[in-house]
């Protein structure tokens, strides 16, 4: 297949884009920036990059056209960054407009699926969680009225090898501060580990070859998906604490930490996702245990740190 990935340089863009690069797909990555996660592949005749923006009325339309797929990644992320960091307004642009405005040119000319990634449904009152909730609303809408075959995959925290953390100088237009690289980053440099409020709020974690399956799946999926919204989880949540802990066993080094007050934008909550659609609907369930996952994620921040040195 032909398939526009926006947003394809980031952390599980990159990761995609070698899967469907493996599977024999052409693929063409809109980003504000050319990672060297994808910049590797630009010897590859079927790996297109487009630098831009989602929000450019010159390019999207042609880069919508003729193709089989639409995996819309694009998005200003970070819970309390989209307070403290970045512009409201930006924000609600790029996540919103952008994304309406790959739905109309999908709508346009009849691009047959758009895969996209959301976020669980919380209370949090920050621009990056309401932008989101909102892109769910106006995909069913899309689907609805215009016939857009829109899946919307919603995800946990999402971690394994190539996230970044909060000042990683990779080149990045936007940068966010996660907590599993950020823990191990800052271990890695003796540090003490912030963790705001007391470490007892859940989410899902997700390792992030789980995902690409999900969106692989979402995308070659012979069923008619239009309009629905898939949890990609296991019924299965972890405090930030557990996390600690785990990664402590796994690695057997000690995390010296801090508990210092929650961040503006965030409070404190557990959030797990249910399993049934993704079983059902695309035949997965998650093969990915947290141990197996941290394992893999350890190794590539340890290589990742003596690059800095």
């Amino acid at each position: 297949m032909k398939i526009l990935v926006t947003g394809g340089a980031g952390f599980v863009g990159s990761h995609l884009v070698d899967r469907l690069l493996e599977e024999n797909h052409e693929v063409t990555v809109l980003d504000l920036w050319e990672s060297q996660d994808v910049s590797r592949h630009n010897g590859d005749s079927r790996y297109h990059f487009v630098k831009g923006s989602v929000l450019d009325d010159n390019i999207i339309p042609s880069l919508a056209k003729d193709k089989d797929r639409i995996v819309h990644m694009a998005a200003i992320l970070g819970t309390s960054e989209s307070i403290t960091t970045y512009d409201v307004e930006q924000v609600a642009l790029v996540n919103v407009i952008g994304t309406i405005k790959i739905l109309k040119a999908a709508k346009k000319f009849s691009v047959p699926r758009v895969v996209f990634p959301t976020s669980p449904d919380v209370a949090w009152l920050n621009p990056y969680s309401i932008t989101k909730q909102t892109t769910e609303k106006f995909s069913q809408f899309f689907n609805k009225e215009y016939g857009v075959e829109t899946i919307a995959l919603k995800f946990g925290k999402i971690y394994g090898p190539r996230e970044r953390w909060s000042d990683a100088s990779v080149g990045s237009p936007f940068n966010y501060q996660f907590l599993i690289p950020t823990i191990l980053i800052e271990t890695l440099r003796n540090n003490i580990v912030k963790i705001y409020g007391d470490g007892n709020q859940k989410s899902e974690y997700i390792f992030v070859y789980d995902v690409i399956e999900s969106f692989v799946r979402a995308l070659q999926t012979e069923k008619n998906l239009g309009g629905e919204i898939i949890h990609v989880g296991r019924n299965k949540n972890y405090s930030v604490n557990n996390i600690i802990e785990t990664i402590e066993r796994c690695w057997n080094r000690e995390i010296k930490k801090e508990y210092v007050k929650m961040r503006v934008g965030e409070i404190p909550l557990e959030i797990v996702l249910d399993n049934k659609k993704l079983k059902n609907l695309l035949d997965y369930e998650l093969k990915w245990d947290l141990t197996n996952g941290l394992k893999e994620t350890i190794g590539y921040y340890e290589q990742a740190f003596k690059n800095l040195e």
